[in-house]
């Protein structure tokens, strides 16, 4: 499972963790009107201006220069994603952070995925791959021609 469709799958349950502070930051979810959501721009989490968002720009969980920020490049203990009581995911653009294995994504790309998920919940669920649709093309193509084969042997018969 790529890293969007586990947080599409984990939308409205997984959660932001401070590690330095254990602060909660928030629900991962996409709904725009649930208070706990970081993707609600009144709410605590999800607000340019709350002290407890990853979104403000002047705080010390979302600005370059927060102590305990995702944006701070050189933050030595940033927020991570909790899912089903694990650490799962480091949201940070600090990136020669140890993080024992655990996966790094970036915050806007986190934020981004939700925002997606709020107005195509979808999207990270296609009925098809890339690599599924280049091969549908491919036989596609090679059907053609094989048709086309056919008609312009035909033409010479």
């Amino acid at each position: 499972m790529s890293i969007p469709q586990f947080l599409a799958a984990a939308n409205g349950t997984a959660q932001l963790w401070s590690s330095a502070d254990g602060q909660f930051l928030g629900l991962l979810s996409s709904d725009r009107y649930d208070m706990n959501s970081i993707s609600n721009l009144d709410g605590i989490y999800g607000s340019l201006h709350d002290t407890y968002s990853i979104r403000n720009p002047h705080g010390l969980y979302g600005g370059i220069h927060g102590g305990h920020s995702s944006y701070n490049p050189y933050c030595g203990k940033p927020p991570v994603v909790s899912y089903q009581n694990k650490i799962v995911l480091v949201i940070t653009r600090n990136t020669s952070i140890q993080t024992n294995g655990l996966p790094i994504i970036d915050p806007d790309f986190l934020l981004g995925v939700y925002m997606q998920l709020g107005y195509s919940p979808n999207i990270f669920y296609p009925t098809s791959t890339p690599m599924d649709r280049l091969n549908q093309a491919a036989c596609n193509t090679q059907q053609s021609l094989n048709q086309s084969a056919v008609i312009i042997a035909s033409m010479f018969r």
